[in-house]
C-alpha cells in the first residue's frame, strides 16, 4: 500500500508541476510575442504543446488507474523578466520534471507508466539542454546579438 500511496503522491506532484509549466510556458510565449521574438515564441509554443499532450495523457492514465487527482494546485510560478531569464526558469522547470519522473520510474511497476514517463524524462532532458545551449549564446554573443540573430 505505501508503494501505491507513494505512487499516488508522485503523480499528483507531476500533474502539479506540468500544469505550472504549461502556465509558465503560456506567459513567457506571450511575453516574447509581444516583444517580437518570433523564433523564440515558436520554441516555446512548441514545448507547451508537447507538454500539454503528456499531461493530457498522464491525467488520462491517472482516471483510468483511479488515482486521486487535484487539478486545483500550481506550484510557484517563476516568471523570467528578460530572454535569459526565461531560458533559466523553463531549464529549471525542465530539470525538476526530469527529476520528477525519474523519481516516479524508480517507484512504479506499471509498464504503461514506465513508458509514459520515460518519455517526459528524455524530452524534458532534451529541452533542458536546448535552453543551456541557447543561455550559452547569449553569454557569448550578449543579448543584443542573440536577439538580433535568433529572436
Amino acid at each position: 500500500m505505501k508503494v501505491t500511496n507513494e505512487l499516488s503522491s508522485g503523480l499528483s506532484s507531476l500533474v502539479e508541476l506540468n500544469g505550472t509549466i504549461l502556465q509558465q510556458l503560456r506567459i513567457h510565449k506571450n511575453m516574447v510575442g509581444l516583444w517580437g521574438y518570433e523564433k523564440i515564441t515558436n520554441l516555446i509554443t512548441t514545448q507547451k504543446q508537447i507538454v500539454s499532450q503528456f499531461q493530457d495523457t498522464l491525467i488520462t492514465f491517472m482516471l483510468k488507474e483511479e488515482y486521486n487527482l487535484d487539478l486545483q494546485n500550481l506550484g510557484k510560478l517563476n516568471i523570467g523578466q528578460t530572454v535569459e531569464e526565461i531560458f533559466v526558469s523553463d531549464r529549471s522547470m525542465a530539470a525538476n520534471c526530469y527529476e520528477l519522473c525519474n523519481k516516479i520510474n524508480f517507484i512504479t511497476h506499471d509498464i504503461e507508466l514506465k513508458v509514459l514517463l520515460e518519455k517526459i524524462s528524455i524530452h524534458q532532458k532534451g529541452y533542458y539542454s536546448l535552453m543551456n545551449q541557447q543561455l550559452e549564446l547569449v553569454r557569448q554573443m550578449g543579448t543584443q546579438l542573440y536577439l538580433a540573430t535568433r529572436g
